[in-house]
């Protein structure tokens, strides 16, 4: 069984400078009832995804829940809107910070909306988000780390929650962290750079993975302490945040393209029990290189696929489940949560 039904997915209206909630019940549109449907269903021949992009009906997206927005003289810092899950509150509790980190907070099951706590720096739209969750006095405590990517300083600090809707408990609030300690091998006698993070992981309730491709280095940081140790000089096998690492042998499925067609983004999420939501959005050569317009061609796709890894005397085995190939028209794909 799934421990989450939707996938959240944001859409961009870039003339409108509006960002919408969409969500998608993936349960219904992307997995069979069984392991042994999936394997039995002609979807997993070779060739698929060509075939869905050129010639299968495309669905329109899912109706609006929640439109969100930022000042006008903002709407153009497209990598400064940030939205993330915060877990333990639903998996339809969708929080946003503006680029002037004004933060709130909207509740898919109550459609209320919440401010919440400033944060204390802007953060980018791909900023790594690492959720943990402890017990404590008969409750859960949950933070949520948000690590920069910024090029000059990976700024990084934490959401301390509960599960409430009073967020003017004292329990929610933000703390700065100290940066992870990232640097570019250099030449004796230069001075090395901080280099951004590419990826990072949870360990433990006590201890989070940060790595760097730019810096070949990885750290740790101890989240009792809020103290960091070098790691040593290798990095994460993935980008952004770490779920399993042999999911990323599901790209696979997306290896074969019409031309016309380029991917522009992926997105990755774990809905539980081995089940993955793999999210990647097209955009269309021909419609962007043409010197003419091309009256009729759909600007950008998202195709929402969904996997399930098992266990097997080789290790694990990839199975695909059902795909939906979605038109944007003139949105874009933000981020999927």
């Amino acid at each position: 069984m799934m421990n989450r039904q939707f996938a959240n997915m944001i859409v961009h209206n870039y003339p409108k400078g509006v960002y919408s909630l969409r969500r998608i019940n993936l349960m219904e549109y992307l997995f069979y009832p069984s392991t042994e449907a999936a394997e039995k269903a002609e979807v997993n021949k070779k060739g698929w995804l060509s075939t869905m992009l050129k010639g299968s009906p495309k669905q329109s997206l899912p109706k609006t829940n929640i439109n969100f927005s930022s000042l006008p003289n903002m709407a153009d810092l497209t990598t400064r809107h940030f939205f993330s899950l915060l877990r333990g509150q639903g998996e339809g509790s969708v929080m946003f910070v503006s680029p002037n980190v004004h933060t709130m907070m909207y509740d898919t099951s109550t459609d209320f909306v919440f401010g919440m706590p400033q944060a204390n720096f802007c953060k980018q739209s791909d900023s790594i988000a690492l959720s943990i969750t402890r017990r404590s006095y008969g409750q859960d405590n949950h933070k949520l780390y948000v690590i920069g990517k910024g090029e000059d300083n990976a700024l990084f600090e934490v959401l301390n929650y509960t599960r409430t809707t009073d967020l003017n408990n004292s329990s929610w609030y933000w703390r700065p962290l100290p940066c992870p300690p990232l640097f570019r091998p250099c030449l004796p006698g230069s001075n090395s750079k901080v280099c951004p993070p590419s990826a990072a992981a949870v360990l433990d309730a006590a201890t989070i993975c940060v790595s760097s491709v730019d810096a070949g280095a990885c750290a740790f940081f101890d989240t009792a302490t809020r103290e960091w140790r070098q790691a040593g000089s290798w990095v994460l096998p993935i980008h952004g945040a770490a779920e399993r690492p042999v999911v990323r042998h599901s790209w696979n499925y997306l290896s074969v393209l019409p031309d016309e067609w380029l991917p522009r983004q992926r997105h990755l999420l774990n809905m539980g029990s081995g089940k993955f939501c793999i999210a990647t959005s097209f955009r269309n050569l021909l419609r962007h290189t043409s010197c003419r317009p091309l009256h009729g061609a759909v600007n950008e796709l998202t195709v929402l696929t969904g996997v399930e890894v098992v266990r097997n005397v080789n290790g694990f085995q990839i199975i695909k489940h059902k795909s939906e190939c979605y038109s944007l028209e003139d949105n874009r794909i933000h981020c999927v949560l």
